[in-house]
């Protein structure tokens, strides 16, 4: 048996996500200018700024998995870090749609203890997702990547049986 059932994130085009960069600098330079698109350039400059910078920072780390210790997986989005909720700690887990994607939500019995907070952003949205969707802790399954009947194999594997997918709260 593995050790570990790792569920590959795909990364965002590191060439993509430089030359969207440097499209908004370029944009952002010109923003200061007395050019007459120097507002449709400083719309630009956001406008593709934001969005990459947001990818370089949710691509960081490793991949979540499935692990003899039980699920491994970033608490917030744009951590780069990882936290492992042991199996005895699993309250549930399901998989869902969110829009077009699928993901594994994870609810621990102790909610708060992997509710990671630095200043009021982080917390708060980690309750706005929690209270949305019934938790914080989510893992995107992408279309491409590991089947869902390969997460439940290995997830009643590596708990011994004591985890399951269950079905999506209504």
């Amino acid at each position: 048996m593995d050790l570990e059932l790792r569920i590959p994130q795909g990364r965002a085009n590191r060439r993509l996500v430089v030359v969207v960069g440097g499209l908004a600098v370029v944009c952002g330079v010109l923003a200061f200018t007395d050019l007459p698109i120097a507002t449709v350039a400083a719309a630009f400059a956001v406008g593709l700024g934001i969005p990459a910078v947001l990818a370089a920072l949710a691509g960081r780390g490793a991949d979540p998995a499935l692990t003899v210790e039980g699920i491994r997986l970033k608490a917030f989005p744009f951590d780069r870090t990882q936290v492992v909720v042991p199996w005895r700690e699993v309250e549930r887990t399901w998989i869902a749609t969110l829009g077009a994607y699928d993901y594994l939500f994870v609810v621990p019995r102790d909610p708060a203890r992997y509710r990671r907070g630095r200043g009021f952003v982080r917390p708060a949205v980690m309750s706005l997702t929690s209270a949305r969707h019934g938790t914080a802790l989510q893992i995107y399954l992408p279309a491409d990547g590991v089947s869902k009947d390969r997460i439940r194999t290995a997830m009643a594997q590596f708990s011994a049986g004591t985890v399951h997918v269950g079905p999506a709260p209504v």
